[in-house]
């Protein structure tokens, strides 16, 4: 809150209205009015378009390069020192002589944000009033070669009030001269902080949390490695670890796919059509880079607020108008998956709407979609972007659809959040942590008693340099006007609805957007300046190509098709992940990469499912009523199948038994039989395809010829008992006409005792013994004779 008593108020913004009305001509030391007519050459040119908020580049025609290196302190005082160091390129062809690094000031407050854009998009060498501070002199500086030259200034000589209500930002030019004459100019700015200072405003900041392309590890693997060594995912990991950020974060980050792993542990991606050894079976694994980095992110989740985008960054607003239903509820389910297995829960489900799309009916796509929460920039929610006092970066929109539905608005510094972007690497990391600290500090020294959360939040597109923005944090967490916040707080005030919308309320609840009805939305964007402001009417979002969208859902019924049959269903990460992040918001305007994923996951999907065969017999024989037929089914997957054989005829002169369910191991065979009747005679054609259990096919039809004779096994047991018949009347009918003269006499005799016990034969004995002497009792007697 402001330091200075409320008597005084009036008076005050008088004189800030003079000082202002006299900024561009007020030096520290001497007031010197300079002429128009003596202007420096191209001071008062129109301002060219450029990136928002960029601290603009040197002239091209200029002899020399800037670049600062340091200011400080990041909050001056009285008592203070302020020193400026500049690296300077010699960028002519000639050698420069006596090169010196002067200093200048404006003493009057910053109190437009404009005035800051403004004052820094200004390129012109030359500067305005005479140099109260410059460095020592370098003597000769020859093409191509740099120095840093050094200028430092105590605070009293600036020329600054120390009444603590006249605290804020300043602005100082820096000039490098040779001999006297200037070179280039650098403007930047210093906030000035007397120690009775009082006023704070809380700030938070919502990194997104997402790589280039979710499925890069499949589809560039060589990229992906690129991404986690020096690119984006590299961002990721390192500001993650930073405490006192909150994250907009992709799931997909927490869900590496599996993919098959070497013996060493590393990632190996084969095409699925390589010839590979039938006794080595892979293993799959999470990915293990991206195993690392969601570990990192889990562990590092604690006590900050996570907000959800869509799984894979999918442009669900896309799907939804397109019609892919079942692209939009997988791409809900993963995303609800990959929140569950890591055990972080996030806040709620957001999207962003960029300031050019913004109106009504884009922040109730937001909510047909799914959406809680929509970041969209504050100056698209307020009547007067450029209004002085900017109000906490939170709101809430009452759908005029669905009766009851609501929307959380968080509202982002669209100028902080475009110039945070920026920090890069590329760019001048010290210039733009010194615009940061100047726009926050003159939106804090904004006349308000109500409390105020400042919400930053940069580019998704962004690669951010971890070194540059770590020291743009560390430089917000040491500036005294700023106080660390959490984007909770600003949730939980859309959730309470506990705010007011007068600035001097005095009741501790936020200043803050409140109820946005639809007539309160406006598409908005930076002015040629960086300022933000209100544009004429809302731009077409692009939404991603129906088309494309309607190959994506295809391909990937085709990979459900598949992964319904297959035990384990690791080999169909890589397709799927490919599928998913084919519907990126990231592709709007680019049809043919939805496009070309679409093809891709397909042609990976169709190879895997061509490891799945009938193998094809020759033809088939049937001679009896019934018989089974031998299907053999090879599975050249990773992971036994279950599938379903289904046997069609094309005539009616079998019936085909139900189909057989069976399992086929991993990279072998299996021979089913399937049952087939025999009804009539004649020729069919059995057509053979391998389904799911549910019946969704997974080959393509394989043809056999099936001759069908089910009379021939009754007409050969009929001739044959006709046979047997025959042969037993014709012996009797033999032996008939030849009669028992025909027959070998028999023969009564003794039996040849040793072919009896050998063969069981009964024989004559062909030696017989002399008679024995006959036993007297046994003779017959003379009565027996007679």
């Amino acid at each position: 809150m402001p330091s200075s008593p409320p008597s005084v108020r009036p008076m005050l913004a008088a004189l800030l209205t003079v000082l202002l009305l006299t900024s561009s001509v007020l030096v520290s030391g001497p007031a010197t009015l300079l002429p128009a007519a003596h202007a420096a050459p191209g001071a008062l040119t129109e301002l060219t378009p450029r990136v928002p908020s960029a601290p603009p580049p040197t002239a091209e025609d200029s002899p020399v390069s800037m670049d600062l290196v340091s200011l400080t302190p990041t909050s001056l005082a009285p008592g203070g020192t302020l020193e400026a160091q500049i690296d300077v390129t010699n960028t002519s062809s000639e050698p420069l002589p006596a090169l010196t690094l002067e200093l200048r000031t404006r003493t009057a407050r910053v109190t437009d944000r404009e005035v800051l854009s403004t004052w820094q998009s200004d390129t012109s060498a030359q500067p305005v009033g005479e140099a109260i501070a410059s460095s020592g002199a370098r003597d000769r500086l020859d093409p191509g070669e740099s120095t840093v030259l050094t200028v430092q200034i105590d605070a009293a000589e600036l020329g600054y009030s120390e009444a603590p209500y006249y605290w804020g930002t300043r602005r100082l030019a820096l000039t490098v001269a040779a001999e006297e004459d200037p070179l280039a100019t650098l403007r930047t700015f210093v906030v000035w902080r007397p120690l009775e200072a009082e006023d704070r405003i809380t700030q938070s900041v919502l990194l997104p949390l997402a790589s280039e392309d979710a499925s890069a590890m499949v589809t560039d693997p060589e990229g992906f490695e690129t991404s986690l060594a020096a690119g984006r995912l590299a961002s990721v990991r390192e500001l993650a670890r930073r405490e006192g950020v909150d994250w907009w974060m992709d799931p997909a980050l927490l869900d590496p796919p599996r993919m098959p792993v070497d013996a060493d542990g590393t990632s190996s991606t084969p095409p699925p059509t390589e010839a590979e050894d039938a006794q080595t079976i892979p293993e799959y694994a999470p990915e293990p880079r991206s195993a690392e980095l969601a570990t990192l992110l889990e562990d590092a989740a604690d006590e900050r607020t996570v907000l959800s985008m869509p799984y894979a960054r999918s442009d669900t607003i896309s799907l939804r108008a397109a019609g892919a239903e079942q692209l939009t509820e997988v791409v809900r389910e993963r995303g609800d998956q990959a929140w569950e297995d890591s055990g972080i829960a996030p806040r709620g489900s957001a999207l962003r709407v960029d300031g050019a799309h913004a109106d009504a009916d884009a922040l109730e796509a937001v909510l047909a979609a799914g959406g809680t929460a929509a970041i969209v920039p504050s100056s698209s929610l307020r009547r007067d972007p450029s209004s002085s006092v900017t109000p906490s970066s939170v709101g809430v929109y009452p759908s005029t659809r669905e009766e009851g539905d609501e929307l959380t608005l968080l509202a982002p510094d669209p100028e902080l959040s475009s110039e945070f972007s920026l920090l890069t690497g590329s760019s001048d990391a010290e210039q733009i942590r010194q615009r940061l600290l100047a726009e926050t500090a003159t939106i804090a020294s904004e006349y308000t008693l109500a409390p105020r959360h400042l919400l930053i939040s940069p580019s998704t597109d962004a690669v951010l340099d971890p070194a540059a923005a770590g020291a743009a944090l560390d430089a917000m967490e040491e500036a005294p006007w700023l106080v660390s916040g959490s984007t909770s707080t600003l949730l939980d005030a859309a959730d309470q609805q506990e705010w007011t919308g007068d600035p001097r309320s005095e009741s501790g609840e936020l200043y803050a957007l409140g109820r946005i009805d639809p007539v309160g939305v406006h598409p908005s964007g930076p002015s040629e300046t960086g300022s933000w402001e209100h544009l004429a009417g809302a731009e077409d979002p692009q939404l991603l190509d129906p088309a494309a969208l309607t190959e994506l859902q295809d391909a990937w019924t085709e990979v459900d098709t598949l992964a319904t049959a297959m035990e384990d269903d690791a080999p169909l990460d890589a397709p799927r992940r490919e599928i998913l992040a084919g519907t990126s918001i990231r592709w709007r305007g680019a049809p043919e990469i939805p496009a070309t994923r679409a093809q891709e996951a397909s042609a990976l999907s169709t190879a895997l499912q061509d490891r799945i065969q009938v193998v094809p017999a020759s033809g088939y024989n049937v001679i009896s009523d019934a018989v089974s037929v031998p299907i053999t089914i090879s599975n050249g997957l990773d992971t036994p199948i279950t599938v379903r054989i289904e046997v069609t005829s094309d005539k009616p002169l079998v019936q085909v038994g139900k189909p057989a369910v069976v399992e086929v191991p991993a990279r072998g065979q299996l021979d089913a039989a399937v049952d087939v009747e025999a009804i009539a005679n004649g020729s069919v054609t059995l057509t053979t395809v391998v389904t799911t259990t549910d019946g969704r096919p997974l080959t393509a039809p394989v043809r056999v010829p099936l001759t069908v004779n089910p009379s021939w096994e009754n007409w050969t047991t009929l001739l044959l008992v006709i046979a047997m018949g025959l042969l037993v009347v014709l012996g009797v009918a033999r032996a008939r006409r030849t009669g028992a003269a025909t027959r070998a006499p028999g023969f009564a005799g003794p039996e040849d005792p040793e072919e009896l016990a050998r063969s069981g034969r009964s024989t004559p004995d062909r030696a017989p013994g002399a008679d024995p002497a006959p036993d007297p009792a046994s003779a017959p007697t003379e009565e027996d004779r007679s």
